[in-house]
């Protein structure tokens, strides 16, 4: 995808990115027909209007194999799964080794993907191919229905009935009640999710499948909220902190079979699961999965092609040619600007270190890289654009703006000036001869900050010097989450937000469990707290408004441009799709598998 879409889609807005970006490369003349819907592949009206109550031909079943200049629009079959989802198969694609089960004590997508098969929250996000890849629109879980009460004080939840566990110990397949949610929000309003939850002032629990949440102020936000990271815990293992650690266990469409460290995870459908489509067929459709960790890109991609694993993010848009070129029969790749905040572009400085507690010392770093370049020679000119490269911040872009921003967006400190900069570190008492010496660590954008952002950021500002330490993944989270770290480690939030509170306030307040750099900004604590009471829309957008422009001008973190998103799949696999806001299928976007299904012909399938 050349600069030009780039360029265009950005003067186009969200609708035009969803709808004329189906104008450039696509699997056939049908691939290439702009689909209804504003920033989505179909709205619910077209999605009613044309599915079909009997099974498409075979030849509607699957998506067009092809190059999809945006989103993939759904297949006939996948507009009526109820009436055209296949029983059977085992589903095989990547995830990231989880250090532990726990939830409530590190909040990543590490644990995050595996709570997807054996868990449920009370409410969750739509995911899948008629969903809207630009926002999280939320429907009912383990809670059937929600209302609130007294102006957005009170949430009362009406949990399903006869909802049943893994039929495993110490649990044994027992019905799911509110106790289980009771003591789920117990040690997550300790833990990686008090944010969620600081403003719950009493719960009750009248009888076992209610659930009444008494706030402390108004958050309309709130059953949103509690859709993004909310996976809830058997009462067994939220009083078993140990065996929490070990095993993953609830109320979800698969069962974990075997966990291996460092290799792989198994897991078979869970045959009382309660879910059930339109049609009255239970979920899942798969009878199992299979995830499996591959940091070697060369045999991601041979296993890829050879069916070993069913999905893959492509590195650029070359790479979704050549896998085109090798299987033209079953590859579908799209390219689509990534909507969710920042996770993993760029790092984050420990405010608690008195080198980093001066602003100019932050502001100048930022100022010496060069982000157009880095965008150029990273991704190949994705956020090009006379503006300048965006830099995606923690604050999705669509609930801010129209359009996909630029670098002006980013605000001062984020343009490039190295003869500034090197001003700004001789002020702070830095000089060529004394230079300000850290080393940054990292696991995710290792080879990014390796090869690229250091070296451009030393050879730019004689002022400091970088060096860079690699650790593994699970380190790296616990470095993270512990904030057992000195100066620089590498930008990682959690699970991603559903909402812009969640985006913001567990991890700029200053109280807040997941502000992982110590920040300490009583102004900025000031505008999370009131953007959580506004009820009114335009103002509360104002307020973010304000924050945006505050996190920008103090670089609490150092952002650097994403490149779009490039999901690969083989066309088989059915009912899945990349959610620009919530992921790929290896963090986070995982939830879908429980509607997922392989479609005749798919490895493995003996139809």
């Amino acid at each position: 995808m050349g600069r030009r879409t780039v360029i265009r889609g950005a003067s186009l807005g969200v609708a035009g990115l969803a709808g004329a970006a189906l104008i450039g490369c696509g699997g056939g003349d049908d691939a290439a027909t702009a689909t209804p819907g504003v920033g989505n592949v179909l709205d619910a009206t077209a999605v009613a209007t044309q599915a079909q109550s009997t099974p498409v031909p075979a030849d509607q079943v699957r998506t067009k194999p092809g190059a999809y200049d945006g989103p993939v629009p759904p297949s006939p079959a996948e507009l009526a799964p109820a009436v055209n989802a296949k029983r059977g198969g085992v589903l095989k694609w990547l995830y990231l080794d989880p250090p532990r089960f726990d939830l409530s004590r590190t909040l990543s997508c590490t644990i995050f993907h595996t709570l997807t098969y054996t868990s449920n929250r009370l409410t969750r996000a739509k995911e899948g191919a008629t969903a809207d890849p630009y926002r999280a629109e939320i429907e009912p879980d383990l809670a059937e229905s929600w209302e609130a009460l007294d102006g957005g004080k009170k949430f009362i939840f009406h949990l399903r009935k006869g909802v049943k566990m893994h039929n495993v110990a110490p649990v044994n397949g027992r019905e799911f009640t509110s106790d289980d949610v009771r003591g789920t929000v117990e040690i997550y309003s300790k833990g990686s999710q008090k944010d969620v939850f600081n403003v719950v002032e009493s719960l009750e629990t009248p009888d076992d499948h209610t659930v009444i949440f008494n706030l402390n102020q108004p958050l309309g936000d709130f059953p949103t909220n509690v859709a993004a990271w909310s996976w809830m815990y058997p009462r067994e293992l939220v009083d078993d902190e140990e065996l929490r650690q070990k095993v993953s266990i609830g109320t979800g469409p698969f069962i974990q079979k075997e966990w291996i460290q460092k290799e792989r995870s198994k897991f078979d459908a869970h045959p009382d699961y309660f879910e059930v489509d339109a049609a009255g067929n239970k979920l899942p459709y798969l009878s199992g999965i299979e995830t499996f960790i591959q940091d070697d890109q060369n045999a991601l991609r041979a296993g890829f092609q050879t069916d070993n694993y069913m999905t893959m993010n492509a590195r650029d848009q070359s790479d979704i040619q050549e896998q085109l070129a090798r299987r033209p029969d079953t590859v579908v790749g799209s390219t689509m600007p990534v909507s969710r905040g920042a996770n993993v572009n760029g790092w984050q400085y420990q405010m608690k270190n008195p080198i980093y507690q001066d602003d100019r010392v932050r502001q100048a770093i930022s100022l010496a890289l060069d982000r157009d370049e880095f965008d150029l020679a990273r991704f190949n000119g994705d956020n090009a654009n006379p503006d300048g490269a965006f830099s995606q911040s923690p604050m999705p872009w669509p609930l801010m703006f129209d359009q996909y921003p630029t670098r002006k967006e980013n605000g001062p400190w984020y343009q490039f000036d190295p003869a500034e900069a090197s001003k700004m570190m001789q002020a702070a008492g830095y000089t060529a001869a004394n230079p300000l010496t850290d080393e940054v660590v990292s696991w995710y954008t290792r080879q990014e900050m390796s090869e690229l952002i250091i070296p451009a950021i030393n050879q730019s500002l004689p002022e400091i010097k970088l060096t860079f330490r690699q650790i593994d993944n699970p380190t790296h989270v616990t470095v993270m989450s512990d904030r057992n770290f000195e100066g620089i480690v590498g930008f990682l939030w959690g699970p991603p937000g559903y909402s812009m509170d969640q985006w913001i306030y567990p991890f700029y307040h200053s109280t807040a469990s997941l502000n992982y750099g110590s920040v300490n900004d009583s102004t900025l604590d000031d505008l999370l707290v009131k953007q959580r009471q506004e009820t009114d829309p335009v103002a509360q957008k104002a307020v973010w408004q304000q924050i945006w422009d505050r996190i920008h001008d103090k670089v609490y973190q150092m952002w650097v441009p994403v490149g779009f998103a490039r999901p690969v799949r083989h066309n088989y696999v059915m009912n899945y799709r990349y959610h620009g806001l919530v992921g790929s299928e290896t963090c986070y976007a995982s939830d879908q598998a429980r509607a997922v299904w392989l479609d005749d012909g798919a490895p493995g399938v003996g139809r």
